[in-house]
């Protein structure tokens, strides 16, 4: 059972006295992706005592949540009907809030299967940077009317507003899930990326990293048992190793040098310069990279890169839309006014 406490008011007030005394606010929760973006200005606007589910609906798939849920939590609820959050947010350090989640706009390796964390927000209440409560959007999935504001808060960092709560779409979980490993070159790992997202198979997760190709496949027992066959050189492996991708614990992210993110586009065939310094995931459209082989690699990619720490990635100045967006909701700058999309 999760915790369940309404803190809304405080929160409010809070904001409304940093309007009437022209204060600057970090919002946080429990801290644990501040290596990915967090604000150094203005008080602490802690979320993590606003927290709970406020309605569960299992054969409408969609839960809302308060800002401050543990994922944990909101996962726990879930299973106990078997079901999950397919866009799999990361829980860096094994912790995480549905507000952090939704403000950073991460997802995990299925991706390119199950859809992003955007794709899964139906509705969103915030509290915009004059003290206003706002509610968009709804919290079921046939929800049409107005302009789809909850999703723009899908990776604002929080520069819009503080959320409150958020109504989620959620997936029944497959029946079964295997890893299978196949040591190969990066090329033959490249079409076979290519195959598992253009032709209907169980692989719902790819990651390639030093000279071994990792397939996830998920579905029903007859699914992934033929898609299975597809791949007789494949031997079984850990399923924990797609946690250890999501939450940054496995060994090729326990290194000092820069961590750098890169997105291809659809069909990309990137030249990886070193196979230990570079993990492929998402059917080959995101690319973590090293120091070591960062510049190079970037250069060869043409897309977009950044550094994983947005403190460092953030342009000095904002886009015209990001202004625009910002005059709107915090005309104030009154929410992690250091950071920059």
């Amino acid at each position: 059972m999760t915790r369940s406490f309404d803190d809304a008011q405080r929160l409010i007030d809070s904001v409304n006295y940093a309007v009437a005394h022209t204060k600057q606010l970090s919002i946080l929760g429990q801290g644990t992706k501040a290596h990915y973006a967090r604000s150094t200005q203005g008080d602490a606007l802690q979320t993590r005592d606003h927290v709970g589910v406020i309605e569960y609906r299992p054969d409408e798939l969609t839960i809302s949540v308060r800002a401050g849920t543990p994922l944990t939590e909101i996962k726990n609820v879930l299973n106990e009907h078997d079901q999950m959050l397919a866009c799999d947010p990361p829980e860096f350090l094994g912790g995480g809030t549905i507000g952090g989640a939704v403000a950073c706009g991460l997802s995990g390796p299925g991706r390119p299967w199950y859809g992003n964390l955007r794709d899964a927000v139906l509705g969103i209440e915030i509290v915009n940077g004059l003290g206003e409560c706002l509610r968009f959007g709804g919290s079921v999935m046939k929800n049409v009317a107005g302009f789809d504001v909850s999703r723009l808060m899908v990776g604002s960092l929080g520069i819009f507003g503080l959320i409150l709560s958020v109504n989620l779409r959620v997936h029944p979980k497959p029946e079964l899930e295997r890893t299978i490993k196949i040591d190969l070159q990066w090329d033959d790992a490249w079409r076979i990326h290519g195959d598992a997202i253009s032709k209907p198979s169980a692989v719902s997760a790819t990651c390639y990293w030093s000279g071994s190709l990792y397939l996830r496949l998920s579905g029903n027992r007859a699914s992934v048992d033929e898609t299975r066959m597809s791949y007789p050189d494949g031997a079984e492996f850990e399923n924990e190793l797609w946690k250890s991708v999501r939450d940054h614990d496995h060994p090729f992210f326990h290194r000092r040098e820069k961590l750098r993110r890169t997105w291809l586009g659809r069909g990309a065939h990137p030249e990886l310069t070193d196979a230990r310094n570079q993990l492929v995931e998402w059917a080959g459209a995101q690319v973590w990279s090293h120091s070591a082989s960062t510049d190079s690699f970037a250069a060869d990619a043409n897309d977009a890169s950044e550094p994983f720490d947005r403190r460092s990635a953030n342009p000095e100045t904002e886009s015209k839309y990001v202004k625009r967006l910002r005059r709107a909701f915090d005309p104030h700058l009154l929410f992690n006014s250091d950071l920059r999309l």
